[in-house]
């Protein structure tokens, strides 16, 4: 963590107490980034790639942050007689932190999360600021071995302007007798809080155990070598076929943590786990919050993401569910304190026209007001591929997703089942994007990046890197996401 920043005359690490105050050019400080009060009176939150991906929209020279007794994070004017933006928190005896990852949280007294910037950063493997995409890559036969590799977000080659993927810088390499790729469930996070992104595998072994393992990444955008996180013995209440993995930051503490879908398809039961995650990046023992009533839930017809949508700085798990003849609908299952889930309510957003096997769902900013959104990249029955996108929005006081909005239409250019997809901010600027890696019909693997506008749109597609015909396997390439 980065040291020594201007709050008060006093010297701090990365967060302010009660009472405690960013004088104009004080801040805070990360490994992501740094919270400042500038000198024109807007509080500002600057990435590590030196983009502003928040902040407050105030002026006035001379103004300034405190964080109120009461747990309000306020701007003031210099004259300290009017408060120019706040974030409406309560939580007497807590703090506000510029976490490792790069959120901005009110935490209170407890050390329970009440609001967030949502300024995360995705996937960001070598914390320079834009989200990347790592990858299990199972080498095709003859060869007998698996690997890791990063694609690296950059500048488009000759312009200032980012978002492109680089080629695949391969990191930790094994034989395919330690790995059976076949029986590996990876998600993408921040487990151990660096402000890097890492990769857990639930590795499904031939005695019916499961063990979890963390590849940490590092620095140089590469992923070290994986180490054991959890484990369970067979027979117990966990089997790989019946868990589906997801990844993020659910008790607001910083690291993020691993939920699991449980099917139990010998007793018939769905549970969802939480595996809250330690300061080395594995995980504590899992608990139980949230359980099904019999056969009200069916795996087979859900389909995950998850995300900040409430902006509380814990992150909920949203199930687009396959709705019998009702048609798709969209339920979120929020976040406890503990990490744990609550029940469902009522859909957050659902669509009686939309088929539910065309329809593949992502989460991320895509606007930039520090609440996740969702969006769907649909194929229609002519061919045609494209993303509507429903912004968080509330309504008389309820929480939920808006109107679909078509944000990219893919026209006839792309086959859904020659993709593989993941978002990001891989450009660096507060919103989240889209990315994907394409399998042409000339046999060439590319990736492509569409950057998301301030209204959600997006911008035209920008080329990165691309294979030679025939020289990569888009078969046995998983790419690392937050959710499965």
């Amino acid at each position: 963590m980065a040291a020594a920043t201007r709050v008060d005359d006093l010297t701090l690490a990365s967060s302010l107490a009660p009472g405690q105050l960013l004088k104009p050019g004080g801040m805070l400080v990360s490994a992501a980034g740094a919270l400042t009060m500038r000198p024109d009176g807007n509080l500002a939150i600057t990435s590590n790639v030196g983009e502003t991906i928040w902040s407050t929209g105030t002026s006035g020279a001379g103004s300034f942050a405190r964080l109120e007794a009461n747990g309000n994070l306020v701007v003031r004017n210099a004259a300290d007689t009017a408060t120019l933006w706040e974030s409406k928190t309560s939580a007497a005896g807590g703090k506000l932190v510029l976490t490792d990852r790069g959120n901005l949280v009110v935490y209170n007294a407890q050390q329970q999360s009440v609001w967030s910037s949502n300024t995360v950063v995705r996937h960001d493997v070598n914390g320079d600021g834009r989200s990347d995409i790592g990858a299990w890559y199972a080498y095709p036969k003859p060869a007998v071995s698996d690997a890791m590799y990063t694609f690296l977000a950059k500048p488009k080659e000759g312009t200032t302007e980012a978002g492109v993927l680089g080629a695949p810088v391969k990191s930790y390499t094994s034989s395919t007798d330690k790995w059976n790729e076949a029986a590996m469930k990876n998600v993408a996070g921040d487990f151990n809080g660096d402000g890097r992104a890492d990769m857990v595998t639930l590795h499904g072994n031939s005695n019916a155990s499961v063990t979890a393992y963390v590849a940490l990444g590092q620095a140089d955008g590469t992923f070290a070598d994986p180490v054991q996180a959890w484990a369970a013995l067979p027979g117990g209440e966990f089997h790989i076929s019946y868990m589906t993995p997801q990844a993020g930051d659910f008790n607001g503490d910083g690291r993020d943590d691993m939920a699991v879908w449980s099917a139990n398809a010998a007793t018939g039961e769905t549970k969802l786990f939480t595996f809250t995650s330690k300061p080395s990046g594995t995980f504590n023992t899992p608990f139980a919050s949230w359980k099904a009533p019999a056969n009200s839930w069916a795996r087979s017809s859900t389909k995950f993401v998850t995300g900040d949508f409430n902006g509380d700085g814990r992150e909920e798990l949203s199930v687009f569910y396959k709705q019998g003849t009702q048609g798709l609908k969209t339920y979120v299952f929020g976040t406890l304190p503990n990490g744990g889930f609550s029940d469902p309510g009522l859909p957050w957003w659902e669509s009686a026209a939309w088929d539910w096997d065309n329809a593949i769902p992502q989460a991320g900013d895509f606007d930039g007001d520090g609440h996740d959104d969702v969006l769907v990249w649909y194929s229609y029955d002519d061919g045609a591929d494209r993303t509507s996108t429903m912004l968080f929005e509330k309504v008389d006081g309820k929480n939920k997703f808006g109107s679909a909005k078509v944000t990219l239409d893919g026209a006839k250019n792309y086959d859904v089942a020659r993709i593989k997809m993941v978002t990001g901010d891989y450009n660096g600027d507060g919103r989240d994007d889209l990315a994907i890696m394409n399998h042409r019909a000339d046999d060439k693997v590319q990736m492509i990046t569409w950057t998301a506008k301030s209204d959600a749109m997006f911008n035209g597609g920008l080329a990165g890197w691309t294979s030679n015909a025939g020289a990569w396997s888009f078969s046995t390439t998983k790419l690392f996401s937050s959710y499965n």
